[in-house]
């Protein structure tokens, strides 16, 4: 017969444990006090520790991660579409080392690399617009477009979309990922943005939630629980793709520096879903404590806290 544990004893081991996920002591009074927002007006006892472990504990001792180099690809590095002439005024090929990094010194159980793999005349094209198979909103119809516009489309698929110069052409120089980038022995592709009239910002699903790619599937085959992205554009394609991410249920976040994007108005918009989500916003070294298993980010814990806390309260 086992010796029967104290409250404080099963509070004491559940901040041991929680500490060692962190590894940095200034964060000790946040988990304290996670533990304190999860237990409320209940008491630790053996059910209450089973679920905290089951909840929170256990994904990080079962951990398997994905890399998701998101379309790292000419057009977005020195082409048509380049990142560098967003007024965010960021480097592509300065993210480059840092991805290379990850693909190269890191260890993950999973890579993917996303491409965007457009039709020559896909919905997304500022210059096919106004062609005869596409029907604009009478509003959009009247008016002078530009590239960037923000138009909306009433048939073929009713759909808002943002127009851009022509960019990822299936099979030509911009579609294909980037010379200087790293490429992974094993890896898997996806090519999303196919659907002449649908545009993908997400490496999951089109725009418009109706179909879902690959990527899903071959994380849940892989028993992967927690995605480690980065790539182009920071704003649009990463965030869509962490977003679903995330919605997924996946532990998620950003190497920052691996990143970059085009809007900075965009950029702060993507770093606010991404904490109002517990997405994190990592750097170069967490992403390495990750991938060692030595730390991990308090948004993670913070987010699996919460979703345990929900549990145990019948909270919804």
């Amino acid at each position: 017969m086992g010796v029967v544990q104290t409250e404080n004893e099963i509070r004491d081991e559940m901040k041991r444990e929680l500490t060692l996920l962190v590894n940095e002591v200034d964060l000790i009074p946040e988990l304290e006090q996670m533990l304190d927002e999860f237990i409320e007006n209940k008491t630790w006892n053996e059910d209450t520790e089973e679920l905290f472990r089951r909840v929170v504990l256990k994904p990080f001792k079962t951990l398997r991660t994905a890399l998701l180099v998101v379309d790292f690809q000419n057009d977005f590095v020195s082409g048509s579409l380049s990142i560098k002439e967003g007024d965010a005024e960021q480097d592509p090929l300065e993210a480059l080392p840092h991805v290379n990094n990850l693909l190269q010194n890191l260890n993950w159980n999973v890579i993917v690399y996303s491409q965007d793999w457009h039709p020559s005349n896909h919905i997304s094209f500022f210059e096919h617009a106004r062609n005869p198979d596409r029907e604009l909103a009478p509003e959009d119809k009247s008016r002078k477009l530009r590239p960037f516009d923000i138009v909306r489309f009433v048939k073929p698929v009713s759909t808002i979309q943002v127009l851009y110069p022509s960019h990822c052409i299936q099979g030509g120089w911009g579609s294909q990922l980037h010379l200087g980038l790293q490429r992974v022995e094993g890896a898997h592709y996806i090519k999303k943005g196919a659907d002449v009239y649908v545009d993908a910002y997400s490496a999951f699903s089109d725009n418009c939630g109706i179909k879902q790619s690959e990527l899903e599937m071959l994380l849940r085959k892989n028993d992967i629980n927690a995605v480690i992205g980065c790539g182009l554009a920071y704003d649009i394609c990463v965030m869509h793709t962490l977003k679903d991410a995330s919605k997924h249920g996946f532990l998620t976040c950003i190497v920052k520096s691996g990143s970059k994007g085009l809007s900075s108005l965009k950029m702060e918009e993507a770093n606010k879903m991404f904490q109002k989500r517990g997405v994190a916003i990592i750097d170069d070294e967490m992403a390495q404590l990750i991938s060692r298993r030595e730390a991990f980010p308090i948004e993670w814990i913070r987010l699996l806290v919460h979703q345990a806390t929900n549990e145990l309260h019948g909270k919804k």
